[in-house]
């Protein structure tokens, strides 16, 4: 019965990491972000939009100054920049209803289907 007691306790002073299954080296790869809401009303901030992507942040994107502001394709054209920055970076982008994008900085957060 003392076995038991001792495997208890080894166990609740591991980490919730390594509690779920997730080794050592793992967590010491462990990265910090950030979410934030981002108001996108013109491209000239799509260089502002990178630098944000790289400080760790996952940008969500209110799109919709922008989509009634800007001709089509210019807008095309921002969003390709966009696309082939994350591609680059190992980033991905998806649309969240008709207003809203939101970007993740590399391919530590994914956005799934």
């Amino acid at each position: 019965m003392g076995r038991f007691w001792k495997k208890v306790e080894a166990d609740l002073l591991s980490t919730p990491e390594e509690t779920m299954g997730f080794s050592r080296e793992l967590s010491s790869l462990k990265q910090s972000f950030t979410i934030k809401k981002y108001d996108f009303s013109s491209l000239e901030q799509v260089e502002d939009i990178k630098k944000e992507l790289l400080g760790k942040r996952i940008l969500i994107l209110n799109a919709k100054d922008v989509l009634k502001n800007i001709d089509i394709t210019k807008l095309k054209r921002g969003i390709e920049d966009l696309k082939s920055f994350l591609r680059e970076n190992g980033g991905s982008m998806a649309r969240l209803g008709d207003d809203y994008l939101i970007l993740t900085p590399n391919s530590w957060v994914k956005i799934s289907n």
